[in-house]
């Protein structure tokens, strides 16, 4: 008996020691191993060995032990936290469809689980998997659950992480907040944690430019987080020195932090280290004037950005996929039960014929109205979904192919009424360059910022489109061509107004405008365009930030003066 409590001892000294002091987590291991167990025992160690190939980055192997688990004899508590372990990993991996799949069996389980301490590692599971997929508003609203639940010191450092990893997702963090203080205070046992949240505000000081701030949170600790062996962390932190360090023309060390973050994140997906990584990598080449290498450095940037976003659209589209099949189960679920109600009513039924017809007539009324709300819940979410399909995501305007059919649909119709239809293109000035200097967030508020001064110039009916990367357009049915140079105008200026301070950086925005009308290109959408982009072009040629109209006759466009409205 004293060797067996002597294990369960051991076993739960290694379960607390896990995170915080991995070399001492894995000595503790090795010394159960050579100890007799039982069966319990046995899964028990099992699972830390899972955890202790998760925290090495041996994902395939770790789900497996896991799965076994999840499929043993092992108690509850045990399969719940294997399962839980899963949902960190599918997180971890970008397998976003297998990772709610096993969170929604987690909200299951939990309910089956009565110790306080398991029930808030499954409330900060889901906060961990809703801030991957960056659904953050969810993820702060589980760290909040698990913040007051009375949780443990381990759980309050865990839970405070998280709701600060969700605030700076969501743009709620500030560096001077008294809980950022009170957040490492809780941590002070637990290196990760602690260094997540040193990683999370020396990201926003360098947002802010402060590289001074960025070395006082991240230098200190840097070897303590390099003994913790986890990538995720040990890149992030990376990335974000490498790109102080760049920002303070420290190439040397920029570059060896950079190439570290490289080779150190090869296993764990496409992540924003990678992306930053080869990004300096990339800049510091090209002052190298070493050509060669900065193209191929520019060609990995370009791919790893674009593999990024696309996992962004893809974490999207699983949680979006996600919550239509809930909804769709929940439906299917309520039917099923009613059908079940409708086959003991109708053996009721067998001993009065008049309670028979009664009940009969009853249940096709819950049945009717049952399906009803199933068949408005699919529209709702059908609805929802063409939503999409219509709207470009960034601007909430319309996108390119929706524009099409709707401005098509106009055009016919002021062809068969002879009415006029006047149609805007604009591009906005050096764009590339804001997206290169300032960063991909920056260029996504310029975009946002001109899609929402512009729709404020213009009629209810206008149809406005999002038709490139930072083209846009204005189809105007009804409208003549001195309305549409009077909007294009106002639209002109009201983006060259626009206040760029809140970005935290001092630069223009300006766009250069191509008008036609069907009174010049006729009644085909593709002349209509052709013919707008052609003065746009001159637009573009003439000095930018100015309007000029197309001229059919000429077979050129009419420039209009950046600073008032000419007459045709």
């Amino acid at each position: 008996m004293a060797e067996e409590v002597d294990i369960d001892a051991t076993l739960a000294q290694a379960d607390q020691l896990k995170s915080s002091n991995p070399k001492a987590f894995s000595e503790l291991l090795n010394t159960i191993e050579r100890e007799s167990l039982d069966t319990q025992q046995q899964y028990f160690l099992n699972y830390l060995r899972g955890y202790e190939l998760t925290y090495q980055g041996k994902q395939v192997e770790s789900i497996a032990v896991f799965n076994e688990i999840l499929n043993s004899s092992a108690n509850e508590k045990l399969k719940f936290r294997a399962n839980q372990t899963l949902i960190n990993i599918y997180a971890i991996s970008q397998e976003w469809t297998k990772g709610l799949t096993h969170l929604s069996k987690n909200f299951q389980l939990i309910k089956q689980i009565q110790d306080p301490e398991t029930t808030q590692n499954g409330l900060a599971i889901a906060a961990i998997f809703y801030n991957q997929i960056e659904q953050y508003e969810l993820g702060l609203s589980y760290a909040e659950k698990v913040k007051n639940s009375k949780p443990s010191k381990r759980n309050t450092c865990l839970a405070n992480g998280l709701a600060i990893e969700a605030q700076l997702g969501l743009n709620q963090l500030e560096v001077d907040s008294p809980g950022l203080q009170a957040a490492l205070a809780s941590c002070d046992e637990e290196v990760i944690m602690a260094s997540f949240i040193h990683s999370f505000i020396a990201k926003k000081h360098l947002r802010d430019g402060d590289t001074n701030e960025v070395y006082e949170q991240l230098t200190p600790s840097l070897e303590a987080i390099e003994k913790t062996r986890y990538p995720r962390l040990i890149a992030e932190v990376y990335a974000t020195l490498a790109s102080a360090y760049l920002m303070d023309n420290k190439i040397g060390e920029a570059r060896l932090l950079a190439e570290k973050t490289v080779n150190l994140a090869k296993g764990l997906g496409n992540t924003q280290a990678v992306v930053t990584a080869y990004k300096i990598l990339f800049e510091i080449a090209e002052l190298s004037g070493n050509y060669e290498s900065a193209l191929d450095y520019h060609v990995k940037y370009a791919q790893a950005d674009k593999a990024y976003l696309d996992d962004i659209k893809t974490k999207h589209l699983a949680f979006q996929l996600a919550e239509h099949q809930a909804a769709e189960q929940k439906s299917r679920i309520a039917l099923l039960d009613r059908q079940n109600n409708l086959l003991l009513t109708e053996q009721q039924l067998a001993k009065t014929q008049a309670e028979n017809n009664r009940l009969f007539i009853s249940l096709l009324i819950a049945i009717i109205t049952l399906l009803g709300f199933w068949a408005y819940k699919s529209w709702t979410i059908q609805k929802r979904l063409k939503q999409l399909a219509e709207y470009d995501a960034l601007t909430h305007v319309f996108n390119r192919g929706h524009f099409t059919q709707v401005a098509q649909s106009a055009l016919t119709y002021c062809e068969s009424n002879a009415s006029d239809l006047s149609y805007i293109l604009f591009d906005l000035d050096n764009f590339k360059q804001i997206n290169d200097k300032f960063g991909h967030a920056v260029g996504d508020w310029v975009l946002k910022r001109v899609a929402k001064a512009c729709q404020a110039q213009g009629r209810k009916n206008d149809i406005f489109a999002r038709i490139g990367g930072e083209e846009f357009c204005i189809a105007l049915p009804g409208c003549t061509l001195q309305t549409a140079i009077k909007l294009a105008e106002a639209c002109r200026t009201a983006i060259a107004a626009i206040d760029c301070t809140e970005t935290g950086h001092e630069f223009e925005v300006t766009a250069s405008f191509g008008i036609t009308d069907t009174n010049m290109s006729g009644y085909k959408l593709e002349r209509l365009i052709n013919d707008a982009d052609s003065a746009m072009y001159q637009s573009k040629e003439t000095g930018r930030d100015r309007i000029c109209i197309f001229d059919p006759e000429a077979k050129r466009t009419i420039p209009q003066a950046s600073h008032s409205l000419l007459s045709l």
